[in-house]
Formats: C-alpha cells, structure tokens, sequence
C-alpha cells in the first residue's frame, strides 16, 4: 500500500485489517453462492460488506470533513458482481483544494491497492451537477445514487439538485436511443456466438434500461412497486425477476470463472460457467449449448416485456406526436402507428382474433406493432393457443394467409416467434427456439436462423432490393408460388435439435402442415421435396465437379423439373446467405449461377455427353486460336499435349484463357493470374514440368500471401506437366484498391517457384487452433469413396479451418504417391468441407485407406 502524503495521518494497520476482512468475507461470500446460486443473496451480502469496509475507510481519511461518500452506478443499484468496479461519487460543497484532492487521491489509491477497482467521480455539488448535465450516462449512474457516509445534508442537496434539473422526457429519449445504437452494434458473428451478457439485445443493460426509465419518472423500480401501480401485472414481474436472475447467475459465474470483469461469454469460458451451473453434455446438446440457450431464453423474455413496457413508461411522459385515433372496425383501432383492441378481453374471449390482428397489421403498412395494453393482451392469450386453436380453420386459413399475402411477412414471424405465439402454434417450432448449432459456420439460433432464410427470400421478391441480387430477383418475381417458396424456408431447418437427419425427418413436419392448411398436392409435394433436399444445391456445387456433363446430368436427375430447380436455386442463395455472412461470397454466387445455367440447359433439351462437350469445347477453342492465326497443325500438337480429358475437366472461360498463353510456349514452365470481375478473388494458373508435392508447395505458397483457397483444379497433361487452376480470395483486411499490388507480388512468387529459383516448398506447421475451433470443436471426418474407373477415388474431409490446412493435406497425400486431380474446396466460416478426387491405385488394399485416414487424421487433428 502506497505511503500517504504527511500531511495526512492514517492508520495503516485499519487499512490493511479492512482489506484481509473484505477478502475473507468476498470469499465466504462466493462459496455461499457457489452451494446455494442466489445471485440476489449475494448481491445483498457482497454490497453490505463493501459498505461496512468504505465507512471504516470513510471514517479513517475523511472523519470532521464537510464532504460525503455516494454509492452510484451498479453498486447504487446495489448489484455488484464479483468483479465490477465500484463505482462511487465524492462530494464537497466546493471544488476541492489541493490539500483535498491530495488527500482523496491517496484514498481511491487504497481503494485500488485493495482490489476494488474504483471508478469515482470527485467534485463539488455544482460540478456533478454540471457533469450530470452535460453526460447522459454520467446522470444515469447518479439517478441510482445512495448515500453512504459523511454528510446526509450535502449528499440531500446533491441529489435533490440532480432530481431537479434532469429533463425526464429528454433522459428518456437518450436511453431509448442509447439502446438502439447498443442494440444495433450487437451484431454479427462475434455478438451472437460469444454474447454481452450486459449489452446484447435482452440482456441485463435492457433490463436496466426499463428501470432507469421509471425511476426517472418518480417510480420505484422494484418490481414488487412496479406491481403495485400497476405498470407490471404479477405474471410479468415473475418473468422479468426469473430473466434477471438467470442472467445475473450467468455473469456471477463468468466472472468467477474467469476471475476477471469478463462480461462476454466467449469461448474460453462457456463450458467451464456451463458446467459450474450444473449443464452437461449428452447426446444430442453440448453443455456449452444448453447453456446459450438458457441465455438466449431470458433474453427473449426481456425483449418481450421491453416491447410492453417501454412504449407504455415513454407514453406516461409525452408523446412526439399528436394523438391520431383511426377507426378500423367494430373491434379495432389505430393510434399512431399502433393497433389497438377497443376490448382487451377480446382475445381472452374470441382466440381467433389472435391471427386476425396479425391479419391487420400485415395489410395495413402504417401499422408497425400493437399499443402497449393491447399487446399485454395480446400475449397473454397467445400464451393459451392450443391444439383447439390450431384445429380451428379460421386459424388455419389466416395463418396460410401471412404467407400468401407475403408483404410484412418478416417482420410478422419475428413479432409472433418473439412472444411465443409461433412456437404455440408449430409445437415443432417451439423445439428450436433458441437452438444453437455449434457447427463452425452457423451462428444463428436455429429459429433467427429460418426467420433470416425467410427475410432473405422476401427480400429477392421486392423491388427496393431487386439491386442486391439481380439474377435470383429476376427470378423470384416471376416464381408464381412465392408462399410455398417462404413456407420451405421455414420448413427447412425445423427438424435440427431431435435427431437424424433434419432434412429427412422435416418432411413429415411439412406434409402435416400442408395438409392442415389447406395447400394442393403440387404445393405440397413441391413444399416437402425442397425441405427433404434443400441442401443438393449447396453440395453439388461445393463439393463435386460442375463442369462434368455427368455431374449436371445426375443433378437433374434429382430435382427433375425447371420449376424445381428455380425454387431450389432460391432457397439456396436464401439459405447460404442466411448461415453466417462469411460465408457468401462472389465466388459462391457464381458457382451457384453455373451449375443452374448448366441445368437449365439440360431442361431445355440441351443436354450432351461428355464426347458431344468435348467436341463442342475443341471446336470452340480452335476458333478462337484461328483468330490468333495460330495455324491448325499447332492447335493439334497443343490438343495432343493436353489430351481430352482436358477439355472435360476444365469450363469454357478456363479454357479460352489457358491456350492463347500456352499455344507457343507448351514447354516453357509459366504462371499467370486475373482478377475476376466484379469480385474479391483471383484466377492463377501454374504450367510447369511435374515433380512431387508440388500441389502441396503452391497450397503453401498461397497460405504464406494469405490468400484463402476456394477452388482448385489439378491437372496433369500428356507430357507430364501440370496444368493447375486455383480460386484464391483476397486478404479479408485488404481493399480493392489492394489488389493489383497483392496480385503483382503473388505473380512474382509464382514465377520463382515455375523457374525452382526458391528451395522446394515445405508445407509450415499447423498454427493454432481459433478459440472457437478450440473450445467449440467438431470431429473430424475423413471418407473415401471409389469411382467407376479403377484407381480413381474421391477423398472428402470435413474438419475446422486454418492457414496451410490445404497444404498439410497435399503433404500427406504425396507422401502416399496420390495424384491429386481436383479438388474442390468449400470454405465455411471455421468450417471445411473439402472434396478431392485422386488417383491412387495403392488404395485398392484396405489397409493403405486405413493408413491414409490415420495420417490424414494425426494432421488435420494437430
């Protein structure tokens, strides 16, 4: 402990009593939550011991001063966690002199040297005043202030002062903005996979929020007041207490177990707090898992009572607006932008008005939401929706009707899962809400997830975003049933959480429902047949070789039908994009676009086999090399030389792009690379003599640029050179403006490493693990599968991601003399579905694919 200036005489041996007491008791205090997990309890115990230790303190520097000592923030509030700072305000009738800031100085450093973490504001009467004033979460912290020691009277004047000069209608429209600005920067990967147990939407600042804005009206905040005058009904103040002591139990835990102020519950951490609250694994749910979900479940339950509360405590101030009442009929009116029910027993009584207020909202676009009593309403008899109601065809028939209708159907479905009513209603539904997949790449919720996949496929039906995506608007607007297309993306993921195969087991979901509601047999075989193979669209044209005729043929084979493969195609991009927004990308895009084009043309009776497309491509290619004046014996060498599966395995785009370079210089090693339009990636190709490990080296060598691989095609001509094309992806830092510099310096490795003017290149050592892969791992999968010719097989790995991963893998595979002829790589957030196919005739013996999966398990494991 610092010495105090000598003008002041303190008693150090207090000081360093107060400390060993304030720690034991701390102690004492976590191993009673810990056994007992009453976050309530503890706050109570925690914030009288650091009371009792600040009077001691108190009394020790500042005994006979005119000065006082107020609790504020979250220690006025009076809920401390195990690590938040103690936030306290010093007052004096007059700004201090030096000689008291000195001396207060010295105390907060004791304070610090205690390890309570003080945050203190220090000043007179008039100048936390005027710092209320001028800073809006400077005056929050004060409107929980509470007097501790010292001076009552100052500490009176202080807060009567404060209480007077706040604008009560202005501090309510600050934090209600304020929450929004936090509300909106609470997004992506990062917010939903390790939330702010504070910040995120429905978290404790919410819960905050609610009451700040009724305490600064005059009102007590505590729950059981709030019953009292009738702001809260008793069922809301029961929900309100349980979301915050589950979210309070949270963060005690997660800052003991860190033992830290941690207030995300990042990887790191969320096993270990989940095990500590008595979660475990089983089967089907990780402990982690089970933990989110219980979080995600208060929030919900705070961002429900926040849409009652908030308007209906913001009205008892002002309103912004003149009060415009609009009759819409016998039982409904509008205010505002609000609906309200002119009988509040009327969803109570008549339940099928439950749908019918949706019905209205949906139809009327000046019409955002219910007013606050009537959604109080509204809820509570949502909460008694049954299998009475869902047999009712009048529920049956509005509830088809959001989906036909299709204007506001988004923010409907959101409004209605937020409050329970969706899950009531689809009993499969209520199964999901607050599902977390940790997968690597999904990072919604299962339920935020479809609402996104729906939002996703209205958006590509209206104009406003047609821009977006051009093509699958185009598409979509003359899609003629758009409600089975939004009904699939519901439907799609509604199984996940049970079981077996989502898709498999979502189609008894999905031809219940349609039979219920009332669709024909072409919708409903349509509906189901895209909820059983909404992933084939995804997986052909990430995993297997699009270019082959073979491939689209056996792809329409599956989906049979243009007007299938339309709707498929939409669901698709929907769906990807929906996932995580790493995950889309250009190239994506375009992969996608390829292979429905290809099919398109095979619907269209287009379709060729694979001698009629090689003849085709050679035809193609002759004509443009005869506009080079390339004379036609030169050509033929050239064919010879690359031989025909070449123009099987390789797109027309490749190949008018590889031969004009290669026509006079087929000897000669060489590289070259294009930035593809409109996009974020790179085209390379690399023409060089063969020798091994030399996919592995140029895996290597893009790792090493920071260039993430999205496709790559290995080929091996006649004559023993390779002829291998790769999709690389822009450094995620860079900019566009970026990118001739980076493609100038990737061009110029690649022509050390043609020429062998660099040593042979090694594959690094795998870096570690992200935090997510680490804590949040998924099992590795390694399966090989033979093709029709002999010694050809394709080699699928599913595992976590990372640099030089591709590499690892190419190192391995030469190291058992494979032959790596295409590979083709999905890259999914921290996820990775790579696909090769190889030849390896040594595969034939059962125990050299047992060897391969070993070593290609011990690498991708490391």
């Amino acid at each position: 402990m610092r010495a105090a200036p000598d003008s002041i005489h303190i008693n150090s041996a207090t000081c360093q009593a107060v400390a060993q007491e304030l720690q034991l008791q701390k102690q004492q205090l976590t191993a009673n939550y810990l056994a007992h997990r009453q976050p309530l309890v503890f706050f109570r115990q925690y914030g009288a011991a650091l009371e009792y230790a600040l009077g001691v303190l108190w009394q020790e520097w500042f005994h006979g001063h005119d000065m006082c000592l107020l609790a504020i923030g979250g220690f006025g509030r009076g809920e401390m966690y195990p690590y938040s700072d103690l936030d306290l305000a010093i007052a004096l009738p007059l700004p201090p002199d030096e000689a008291q800031q000195a001396r207060i100085a010295a105390f907060i450093q004791v304070l610090w040297d205690i390890a309570l973490m003080p945050a203190v504001k220090v000043g007179s009467v008039e100048e936390l005043c005027q710092s209320a004033h001028d800073d809006l979460t400077g005056d929050t912290a004060f409107l929980e202030a509470r007097f501790l020691c010292g001076s009552h009277r100052l500490a009176d004047r202080l807060l009567h002062r404060l209480n007077l000069q706040r604008d009560v209608a202005a501090f309510i429209e600050g934090k209600l903005l304020e929450q929004q600005q936090r509300h909106a920067k609470s997004q992506g990967a990062g917010a939903v996979l390790e939330a702010n147990i504070k910040t995120a939407p429905g978290g404790l600042r919410d819960i905050h929020t609610l009451l700040w804005l009724a305490k600064a009206q005059g009102i007590n905040p505590q729950f059981q007041a709030l019953t009292q005058q009738n702001i809260l009904t008793r069922t809301e103040a029961g929900l309100l207490l349980y979301s915050h002591k589950q979210l309070a139990k949270i963060r005690i835990d997660l800052h003991l177990a860190a033992g830290r102020a941690e207030e995300r519950l990042i990887f790191d951490l969320q096993s270990q707090v989940a095990e500590n609250m008595g979660y475990s694994d089983d089967a089907r749910q990780r402990k982690s898992e089970k933990l989110m979900r219980s979080f995600y479940r208060a929030t919900k339950t705070v961002k429900q009572l926040s849409g009652i509360l908030q308007p209906m405590l913001r009205g008892r101030v002002y309103s912004r607006l003149p009060r415009v009442v609009v009759e819409i009929d016998a039982d409904y009116y509008q205010v505002g932008n609000l609906l309200a029910v002119k009988d509040k027993t009327l969803f109570a009584r008549k339940p099928t008005h439950i749908f019918k207020a949706m019905q209205i909202i949906q139809q009327h676009n000046d019409i955002s939401g219910l007013a606050p009593q009537t959604l109080r309403a509204w809820w509570g008899a949502g909460q008694k929706i049954n299998a009475d109601f869902y047999q009712n065809p009048v529920n049956r028939d509005r509830f088809i009707g959001f989906f036909k209708y299709g204007s506001g159907l988004t923010h409907l479905l959101r409004f209605i899962n937020l409050y329970g009513v969706l899950g009531h209603y689809l009993p499969a539904w209520g199964k999901i809400v607050g599902l977390l997949q940790h997968d690597l790449f999904h990072i919604y919720p299962v339920d935020d997830h479809i609402l996104m996949v729906v939002r996703n496929m209205r958006r590509l039906a209206m104009d406003a975003h047609s821009h977006e995506l051009p093509f699958a608007s185009g598409l979509m607007h003359s899609f003629e049933r758009k409600h089975v297309l939004y009904l699939a993306a519901l439907f799609h993921d509604i199984a996940k959480g049970r079981g077996g195969d989502h898709a498999t087991e979502g189609i008894a979901d999905a031809r219940t429902f349609a039979a219920d509601h009332f669709l024909d047999q072409d919708d409903t075989e349509l509906l189901a047949w895209l909820v059983e193979d909404h992933l084939l669209m995804s997986g052909t044209a990430q995993k297997e070789d699009i270019q082959d005729p073979a491939v689209v043929a056996k792809f329409c084979a599956k989906v049979a039908s243009r007007e299938r493969l339309i709707a498929l195609y939409l669901l698709t991009v929907a769906d990807i994009r929906g996932t995580n927004p790493k995950i889309w990308n250009s190239w994506k895009a375009s992969l996608l676009e390829n292979l429905f084009q290809a099919a398109l043309r095979q619907f269209a009776g287009e379709a060729r086999d694979r001698a009629v497309v090689v003849s085709n491509r050679q035809q193609r290619a002759l004509n443009e090399l005869a506009r080079l004046n390339i004379d036609e014996k030169k050509q033929r060498a050239l064919w010879q030389r690359l031989g025909k599966p070449y123009f099987v395995r390789h797109e027309m785009q490749e190949i008018l792009w590889h031969l004009p370079k290669l026509i006079n210089h087929e000897e000669l090693p060489q590289a070259h690379s294009q930035l593809l339009p409109n996009t974020d990636t790179l085209q390379v190709m690399v023409y060089m003599p063969n020798r091994p490990r030399l996919f592995a080296g140029l895996s290597s060598l893009f790792s090493r640029h920071d260039l993430n691989i999205l496709a790559a095609r290995a080929y091996v001509t006649e004559h023993n050179f390779i002829l291998d094309t790769f999709i690389v992806q822009m450094p995620a830092q860079c900019l566009p403006h970026d990118y001739r510099r980076i493609q100038t310096r990737l061009e110029a490795a690649l022509d050390d490493f043609v020429h062998n003017r660099n040593p042979p290149e090694i594959a690094q050592p795998a870096p570690p693990q992200s935090r997510r892969s680490r804590h949040l791992p998924i099992a590795p999968r390694i399966s090989i599968y033979s093709e029709d010719d002999a010694g050809w097989y394709v080699l699928e790995i599913i595992t976590f991601n990372r640099r030089y991963l591709l590499a690892n893998i190419a190192e391995v595979l030469s190291d058992f003399d494979i032959s790596v002829r295409y590979a083709k790589i999905a890259t999914l957030d921290e996820r990775v579905e790579d696909s090769f196919l190889i030849y390896a005739p040594t595969l034939e013996d059962t125990k050299q694919q047992l060897a391969l999966k070993k070593a290609l398990l011990a690498q991708i494991s490391s």
